[in-house]
């Protein structure tokens, strides 16, 4: 994400949200102008001979807006849309497409001025009306067909679980096996057949997608390191078989952990530690080890996050301290899981 996106992120950083609790009524006044902007932006990409998009669902804690209680209280509201494939982004990466659909919304926003949009909105987070005084933003996550239920899927956590501690496991397990776990699923780069660092190789690679499917994930990453390796009858521990993924119907983060642990250990079972693409691993403890080291300094520095900083109201410093609060209180509980 960009410097600019991250501290925007949530509203902290704009004192015209920040004395708006986001609370279950609130989030369903947001999806209501949600559907007027989608109308309206509809409108005006049909006379640029765009075609329409549509409105995905609710994702992180706010995903859950229709079952909490009325008091339950959030700390931003990121929003899914679903939009049509661009030919001419069809060799871009997901960061590039989505900063197209941010800024052709934001150039909506300020040709058109619509009533529902505060002026002072920027691009991929529009402040929304949601009361007579009432303003509330939205992180919008535009994502195509064809990874909109990967991606939907990827950003919904564990009902009670802070977001980034859900998303992590995601991203940690692709950095230590050289694949972006993000949101247009599991990719990787390769030159000569060897997968490269992928964050860091910027030219000559080929981008390759590994897997779309979140229920199964996990054990089509195992399935594709034992194809590497040229195992053709692998051996696969009961946690991975139980684990294979996310489990969308009952999301909990304790089945992704235990995805990862079955992961390792059934690495280990078929002899693949110390070679190909895990030569820097010697074992499933090893392995293990460097997943959960790499994962709590990802939470901590959330934990230190400027953005937090922006809070000016005494409403929106309260949030801040118990989204710190909430971080620490997830972060021991994925500790104990792993332990």
């Amino acid at each position: 994400m960009l410097i600019r996106e991250i501290i925007c992120e949530g509203g902290w950083a704009n004192k015209i949200t920040q004395g708006t609790v986001i609370t279950p009524g609130v989030v369903k006044s947001a999806l209501q102008t949600a559907e007027k902007f989608v109308r309206d932006f509809n409108g005006w990409l049909a006379k640029r001979n765009i075609a329409p998009t549509k409105l995905g669902t609710p994702t992180g804690s706010t995903a859950y807006h229709h079952v909490d209680t009325p008091d339950k209280v959030y700390g931003d509201i990121d929003l899914q849309i679903v939009v049509p494939e661009i030919e001419s982004l069809a060799d871009k990466s997901q960061s590039q497409k989505q900063a197209f659909w941010y800024n052709l919304a934001d150039e909506f926003v300020k040709q058109v001025h619509p009533p529902y949009i505060h002026p002072e909105s920027t691009a991929g987070h529009p402040i929304f009306k949601v009361g007579t005084d009432d303003w509330v933003q939205i992180d919008l996550m535009p994502h195509t067909p064809d990874i909109a239920g990967w991606g939907s899927a990827r950003a919904i956590p564990e009902r009670g679980v802070k977001g980034a501690l859900h998303g992590n496991i995601y991203s940690v397990l692709g950095e230590l096996l050289k694949m972006s776990i993000q949101y247009s699923g599991v990719q990787f780069k390769s030159r000569g057949g060897i997968k490269q660092p992928f964050t860091t190789t910027r030219t000559n690679y080929e981008l390759e997608t590994l897997t779309k499917n979140p229920e199964t994930f996990i054990r089509d990453i195992f399935d594709h390191e034992c194809a590497v390796e040229k195992i053709t009858d692998p051996k696969i521990h009961p946690l991975l078989a139980k684990h294979p993924g996310k489990d969308i119907q009952d999301v909990k983060i304790s089945n992704l952990v235990n995805g990862v642990k079955g992961l390792a250990l059934s690495f280990e079972m078929n002899g693949m530690f110390g070679r190909g693409d895990l030569a820097d691993y010697s074992n499933a403890e090893d392995f293990l080890q460097k997943f959960w080291k790499i994962y709590q300094a990802k939470a901590m520095k959330d934990l230190e996050a400027a953005k937090r900083d922006k809070a000016e109201t005494p409403a929106a410093k309260e949030r801040a301290e118990q989204d710190r609060k909430k971080i620490l209180t997830g972060l021991e509980k994925v500790r104990d899981l792993f332990a």
